[in-house]
């Protein structure tokens, strides 16, 4: 029986025993009728999960669902130098990580650092990436609310493309007035942590184009009214070319992302236990009270009912970061 161009890439975490990519293999091979062939293997120091996610939204394109992809005519080779290259930047990110870690557990002293060379260039490297990540953010959001607003009968699937679901009630806890009704419980059941907030100075606001305003407003004016399923349409060449442009610019994000990411934590590194650099960010960490449910449950859960509610349920749609078809 030939076999597909089909390649799994998926993590393998290690136990006491050793667990292997082969054990692995030999797990999924059950459910196989072609035999599976450990291609590749990079091991990581790095949080392992996150080089997977990463991997994943690279190739989304090629994603046929799951962990599973298509790596046609170019073979494999590239997809294990696409991992190796983002696993390489992660573990490039582990000294800072840690650093990261350890001031984020501390208040910061309140004082500012003078803007250093080195602080104005990460800067405008960062308001560079920002610039080009709300670029391309828009051109994916947009894709998206027109594949939302596509049928106008709304809240419709489309097969292999997009859907809709819906989110059970969540349970609310109002911390606030519990606070100010109950000091002396709050103090008494209350742990204190960090907590942190970090902004860029002079950052980048995102101006959204008319067209795009439009559908917002068009969408927020339906209501849901099917409360037990989504009717489904057939996909036709132009959801096809809107599920494309979406996953292209999903594909695009990710290297600008990364890069985000890894300038702000630059900057974090060099705020130390400062609380920012003038002119280019600010890093607080201030002690504060925190009272959980769960606590408040365990101490006189007839007190905790009253300052719990059950929010209203909500439509989510989704599109796929995958595609079960070809583009035609």
């Amino acid at each position: 029986y030939p076999c597909g161009p089909y390649v799994k890439i998926g993590l393998v975490k290690g136990n006491d025993d050793g667990r292997s990519s082969f054990e692995r293999r030999n797990e999924h091979q059950t459910g196989n009728p072609r035999e599976i062939i450990v291609e590749a293997e990079v091991e990581t120091y790095a949080q392992v999960s996150t080089l997977e996610s990463l991997v994943h939204q690279r190739l989304a394109k090629y994603r046929i669902h799951g962990e599973w992809f298509n790596y046609g005519e170019d073979g494999i080779q590239p997809y294990v130098e696409l991992t190796k290259k983002i696993n390489e930047d992660l573990e490039g990110q582990i000294k800072d990580n840690l650093l990261i870690n350890h001031y984020a557990l501390i208040e910061d002293n309140g004082e500012e650092l003078k803007p250093s060379a080195e602080a104005k260039d990460i800067h405008n490297e960062l308001l560079e990436a920002k610039k080009e990540i709300i670029k391309i953010k828009n051109m994916k959001d947009l894709a998206k609310l027109k594949l939302r607003s596509f049928d106008r009968n709304f809240f419709k699937d489309v097969e292999g493309i997009c859907f809709h679901e819906k989110i059970k009630p969540q349970e609310k806890f109002d911390k606030v007035n519990f606070e100010k009704d109950h000091p002396d419980i709050f103090k008494k059941l209350s742990v204190d942590i960090i907590n942190s907030s970090f902004n860029i100075k002079k950052d980048l606001k995102n101006k959204k184009s008319e067209e795009f305003k439009k559908l917002e407003e068009l969408i927020e004016g339906e209501k849901f009214i099917n409360e037990d399923s989504f009717d489904s349409i057939n996909r036709n060449k132009d959801l096809i070319k809107l599920h494309s442009r979406w996953l292209d610019a999903h594909v695009e994000l990710q290297p600008f992302e990364f890069k985000k990411k890894f300038l702000e934590n630059k900057l974090k590194v060099l705020v130390g236990e400062r609380q920012g650099i003038k002119d280019i960010c600010s890093w607080k960490r201030k002690k504060k009270k925190q009272i959980t449910k769960n606590a408040l449950l365990k101490y006189d859960s007839d007190l905790a009912s009253k300052y719990i509610s059950l929010g209203e349920p909500q439509i989510r749609f989704i599109v796929n970061d995958y595609r079960p078809y070809y583009f035609e």
